[in-house]
């Protein structure tokens, strides 16, 4: 997976893209009979290729280049949407077929699925008046919320199409 981070420092915000590729092999009467998980090496990709393909039972081998567009900005409390309500997903690009929303802060879970989960963090740290000596502590003003959202587009290619 290959990350390239850029930071828009105007905005606070920053991107990555990953990529990644998959292999899937097909009978006669068109059933799957290999599915390759998603793979970061395109020598990898190649080999299940080549393996696949020299099978007499296989009619065809597919390839497929999964990509993820991650941006992560840095928001406010509040401007998450009101409590109990979902986070509004972007409009899907053209050649996109999954978007998703979730939310971090810059230290601590590193996955919170909704808004109201944010909130909950936030109220735990903020009522750590006294914590237990094994507690961190957490200091509320270091704390950054970053909302990610994953743009998902998956698009057929032949085996030239891999990188060298």
């Amino acid at each position: 997976m290959s990350h390239t981070l850029q930071w828009n420092a105007n905005r606070f915000e920053r991107t990555a893209r990953t990529a990644s590729w998959a292999v899937t092999a097909y009978d006669a009467h068109d059933r799957q009979v290999y599915a390759a998980l998603p793979m970061e090496s395109a020598d990898a990709i190649r080999y299940w290729h080549g393996y696949w393909s020299g099978k007499r039972f296989v009619q065809r081998v597919e390839l497929a280049e999964l990509t993820i567009e991650i941006t992560e900005r840095v928001i406010a409390i509040d401007d998450l949407p009101a409590p109990g309500q979902p986070a509004d997903l972007p409009e899907l690009p053209d050649g996109s077929h999954k978007a998703s929303r979730h939310y971090r802060f810059t230290s601590g879970p590193m996955v919170l699925p909704t808004p109201d989960h944010v909130r909950y963090c936030n109220w735990l740290t903020g009522v750590q008046k006294s914590p237990l000596p094994s507690t961190p502590r957490v200091d509320l003003d270091a704390l950054k919320l970053l909302e990610v959202t994953l743009i998902h587009y998956a698009r057929p290619i032949e085996l030239a199409d891999l990188p060298s």
